[in-house]
């Protein structure tokens, strides 16, 4: 009787579990990652979010990913277009809908008053705490293409604010972690190239490849996640292991909003929209970058490096390319 009743809780505790995760804001399938590249606009950023296919359509129903509270908007945002935020007391946590062509009720409402005064400028209206409240699967948004979107799509994000000191920090976590979102089609997790000092690689699955370097490898990986026939995101994490030691290591899990200027950081020479050519080493310290410990390593190098690339997605696939770091004489 007491397997029984144990049982029942797990039970009941996955269950609950597994309902606490946020809607998808659009009844469709994801077109961009996390973290992905993006040098539209003024100056190169990072895909602080993740994108959802509105089926080229305009004015296509935008709905709340939970129970909350509307917390703000923006009107005419470069990037973002027009933007909803709520505010969900529950997670304590803040999800973003951009690029709406409109807002739904009262929102919508005030929006247009605003909108009639300020012309295409931009503004941020801030809403009292818990005036206008949303239950989940409300309608709240139609989709659009406003801001820096060439077509119409939902661009959705989760983020964080965290206190330090009397200062507040926002976070943009990967918004995957939370959607209650299966993939139903075929992946290929891959990396395709290998630069090494301005010098290009193939990289293969079974062939283990010999990469020289001088002084310091500097490496840059082409590499991708191809998902159906026309989806193309960024792996969720790469590792580097040289010597049988974790040497680097990037994870697209989070990102400062401060830091949405900085893909430099971690992307090389001839990345864009469509192609990721990541860095395997750095001098930031921008939150994606997990390990990096080069300048320990540097002086132990031998004439001959055995090293590992590890890439990793959210759904749990790992690749595995096998290389030799020689050292040029």
């Amino acid at each position: 009787m007491k397997k029984i009743i144990v049982l029942s809780l797990i039970l009941l505790s996955f269950i609950f579990v597994f309902s606490q995760r946020f809607l998808p804001p659009i009844d469709s399938y994801l077109t961009s990652s996390f973290g992905e590249y993006r040098d539209t606009g003024d100056k190169p950023h990072f895909h602080l979010g993740i994108d959802f296919s509105s089926y080229s359509r305009v004015g296509y129903p935008v709905v709340s990913a939970a129970d909350g509270y509307v917390y703000k908007i923006w009107l005419n945002e470069e990037i973002y277009g027009n933007t909803l935020f709520i505010y969900h007391p529950d997670y304590d946590l803040i999800t973003v809908y951009a690029h709406l062509s409109s807002f739904k009720g009262l929102v919508d409402e005030i929006a247009n008053s605003v909108s009639k005064e300020i012309g295409n400028s931009f503004a941020e209206i801030k809403f009292p705490e818990g005036e206008i409240r949303v239950s989940k699967g409300d309608e709240i948004a139609l989709s659009g293409k406003s801001g820096e979107a060439d077509v119409p799509h939902i661009h959705f994000e989760v983020r964080e604010i965290k206190k330090s000191g009397n200062e507040e920090i926002e976070i943009v976590r990967d918004a995957l972690e939370f959607v209650d979102y299966i993939e139903m089609r075929p992946r290929v997790l891959e990396a395709l190239e290998i630069r090494s000092n301005n010098r290009t690689f193939n990289l293969l699955e079974d062939q283990v490849i010999e990469i020289p370097f001088s002084t310091l490898p500097k490496l840059e990986v082409k590499a991708d996640e191809k998902i159906g026939n026309n989806t193309k995101i960024i792996p969720r994490k790469i590792s580097l292991r040289v010597n049988d030691e974790l040497v680097y290591e990037i994870e697209f899990d989070a990102i400062r909003a401060d830091e949405i200027y900085s893909p430099n950081s971690v992307f090389g020479y001839g990345s864009n929209i469509f192609t990721y050519w990541l860095k395997l080493y750095s001098s930031s310290f921008i939150t994606p970058i997990k390990v990096n410990r080069w300048n320990e390593i540097a002086f132990t190098l031998k004439n001959r490096n055995p090293a590992e690339l590890i890439l990793e997605d959210i759904w749990g696939t790992v690749k595995v390319y096998k290389f030799i770091l020689v050292k040029e004489m």
